[in-house]
């Protein structure tokens, strides 16, 4: 009889301890940031005179883009840093704070160009894969790899004005049990604009729509569309160049609306919808033409509406990076 007790209370313990690791896996998987790609910007930002030219045809466009053939990139960034709220969890702004440690090998291409009356439109291809690992020993266990892929279709009209169309990819798998715990496709369409505010400083807008069609791996039946979103963001960032420093400041705000959320609490879907603001700062030293250092920090705030269980949460993020990119 004690042996049924003690194996009765094991497997309850056992049960318990990977719900609650699925709870802070699906709170993990939320607060995760998965940038769009934003060709324009990342052209611009890094070009070497910090100016935004026009084509022949007028349309506006980043001087580093080829009017024809293939443009292609590849390269390394690695970052360490202080994360206050690695899970997104709710209640005060440090909920298991750790140091992270991430890894990331990217590359893609921008495709022939095609000149039209008033506009350039241009394909790009991309991907990435990285590893992202908590610092904190008790944290390991969800320490988990990454990988992406893009497709889209950018045109630039003479306005100075781009629009895209595209969809992404993206992949999470728990690095202890090689396990997929997260996926989805993210078809989206966005428009932006980049332009010179003086002789130093680049401003650059963004905003975009898309749907999140999602897989949570580490749930049952009932939850695997949990997090099938749409969503709507934009941004406005500078890029400013003091001497060889080029600093960053930014201004995200996001508004999601989830399909079918399971609410744990209430035992059924509810209607539940996110505002997220993001401020962050970065600062870049350019070491050679291919290699950069820098500093960056940030602020991201929740506020969700429409669940009993709560969902709003902070996180402050600061550290270093290291980045490594060769074009060709």
């Amino acid at each position: 009889m004690k042996k049924l007790i003690y194996l009765s209370a094991l497997c309850s313990s056992i049960l318990l301890s990977a719900q609650q690791n699925a709870q802070i896996n699906q709170s993990r998987i939320e607060g995760t940031d998965r940038p769009q790609p934003a060709p324009l910007a990342q052209d611009a930002s890094s070009s070497n005179n910090e100016t935004v030219e026009s084509s022949d045809t007028g349309a506006q466009r980043p001087v580093l883009l080829s009017k024809s053939g293939i443009s292609g990139f590849f390269g390394y960034d690695s970052k360490y840093f202080y994360r206050s709220n690695p899970f997104a969890l709710e209640g005060k702004l440090k909920q298991q704070k750790t140091g992270m440690w991430t890894n990331t090998f990217f590359g893609g291409a921008s495709l022939s160009s095609m000149e039209l009356d008033s506009s350039i439109v241009t394909p790009y291809i991309g991907g990435s894969w990285t590893t992202n690992d908590y610092l904190e020993d008790n944290l390991d266990r969800f320490n988990f790899n990454t990988a992406s892929a893009y497709g889209l279709l950018l045109a630039q009209h003479e306005s100075g004005w781009s629009g895209r169309v595209g969809i992404s990819y993206f992949s999470d798998r728990l690095t202890e049990t090689d396990t997929e715990d997260y996926s989805e496709y993210f078809p989206n369409i966005g428009i932006s604009k980049a332009y010179n505010l003086s002789a130093d400083v680049i401003g650059y807008f963004d905003a975009y729509f898309g749907l999140h069609e999602s897989t949570v791996g580490t749930y049952g039946e009932n939850f695997q569309d949990n997090l099938d979103n749409m969503e709507i963001t934009g941004s406005y960032s500078l890029f400013y160049k003091y001497g060889n420093i080029k600093i960053t400041p930014k201004y995200t705000l996001s508004f999601r609306s989830f399909d079918k959320y399971y609410d744990i609490s209430k035992g059924s879907t509810v209607d539940r919808d996110d505002l997220i603001h993001n401020i962050s700062l970065k600062a870049e030293l350019p070491i050679s033409g291919s290699v950069k250092v820098g500093l960056f920090g940030g602020y991201t705030s929740r506020d969700s509406s429409g669940t009993v269980t709560p969902n709003d949460y902070e996180n402050l993020d600061a550290g270093l990076g290291l980045t490594l990119k060769a074009t060709f």
